[in-house]
């Protein structure tokens, strides 16, 4: 039987085949749409091991929460950490930015959060060339690239009362006059123990848990400051609990606001990198007196 064509019969075909093209059009733009999202990563250097174990992990356990509610909501890019342990060693975490910047995918380092540790990092840091948000206080920022996230030598002075030249701040032993202590727990409490006049007025690292078992009680006779931030979400201290068991120290609050702040700054950068200035736009937490 002959095929019969009406007048309507071309058109159908070429309706029909222009449907086809339009729904294999859409199918394709809707495979583009939900293809994996970009992952970016973001460095992190702390003590993993030895005495300030404890505060590796509260600030470890600070950056993941966040990162994991960032990754669970709808915000992009979706983020993975890197964490190295320095050992609170400054000669080691010297050695650790070099090894982050290897990963081109890196696109922002958190820490160190030790006094100590940060100042030995802060050049091979700033070598990088990748944006840094410091957790621990410094005597100031060799970098554009650097933001002294934990305050800076002045900052504590001002927030402690101490006269500028009076007092100096020291990171490094020997302390051979009284000084604000803002370097390594070991050093705070060895020279608190036999010499608690050397020790005028400390930084953050009062509050460490390795400082309390050597010397029970310094942070509640010894004056210290630490950052604040003040802007944390109501339920911070209650989600860190559950997933600690704890509640959040200084640092680990520190920690969590930083990385935030470290979030949002690639999430609102091309690329997902933070320029200086884009870097060197956000507020800083105020260093507070904590123990006067």
């Amino acid at each position: 039987m002959r095929e019969r064509v009406g007048r309507n019969g071309p058109w159908l075909r070429g309706g029909a085949l222009l449907a086809i093209l339009l729904i294999w059009g859409l199918l394709l733009a809707g495979c583009q749409n939900v293809r994996s999202p970009q992952v970016v990563k973001i460095g992190l250097i702390a003590p993993f091991e030895g005495p300030s174990r404890p505060l590796g992990y509260d600030v470890l356990n600070a950056v993941k929460l966040r990162i994991n509610q960032w990754n669970e909501s709808d915000a992009q890019p979706k983020i993975e950490l890197v964490a190295l342990n320095d050992d609170s060693d400054p000669a080691l975490a010297a050695l650790l930015p070099a090894q982050l910047a290897q990963d081109p995918d890196i696109r922002l380092i958190l820490g160190p959060p030790q006094g100590r540790t940060a100042a030995a990092a802060q050049a091979p840091l700033a070598r990088t060339g990748i944006p840094t948000i410091l957790l621990a206080p410094v005597k100031g920022a060799v970098s554009v690239t650097i933001l002294p996230y934990a305050g800076i030598e002045q900052d504590y002075r001002r927030a402690l009362q101490l006269p500028a030249g009076e007092v100096p701040a020291a990171w490094e032993p020997p302390v051979t006059q009284p000084v604000l202590w803002l370097g390594d727990p070991l050093t705070l409490a060895e020279v608190y123990a036999t010499q608690p006049e050397m020790i005028v007025a400390a930084g953050p690292v009062a509050e460490e848990e390795a400082v309390q078992s050597w010397v029970p009680g310094l942070s509640r006779h010894l004056p210290w400051a630490a950052p604040v931030p003040g802007r944390l979400p109501q339920d911070f201290p209650t989600a860190y609990q559950a997933l600690t068991g704890k509640a959040p120290s200084h640092a680990a609050s520190l920690a969590y606001a930083a990385t935030d702040l470290a979030l949002n700054l690639m999430a609102s950068s091309p690329d997902y990198r933070p320029d200086a200035s884009h870097l060197h736009s956000a507020p800083l937490p105020p260093v507070t007196i904590i123990h006067q």
